[in-house]
């Protein structure tokens, strides 16, 4: 008795799932976009963002170069 009730199930299911599914992709593909075009063109390789200024280090003083006297 209990296979006939997993059989079951599992047709009652496979029908469900086959008569939602469009909804359930159309759904997800939706979200999806949304994220993507909130998001712009962040994930865009062809997209450079601009570079920041670096900040010049102020020199301090001088380099010397010594050398060694035998």
């Amino acid at each position: 008795m209990i296979f006939i009730y997993i059989l079951l199930f599992f047709i009652v299911f496979s029908y469900l799932l086959k008569r939602l599914a469009p909804y359930l992709l159309r759904y997800i593909i939706k979200k999806n976009f949304e994220k993507f075009t909130k998001m712009g063109g962040q994930n865009n390789p062809f997209h450079k963002a601009p570079k920041k200024e670096e900040k010049k280090k102020e020199q301090v003083g001088e380099y010397i170069d010594y050398e060694e006297i035998d």
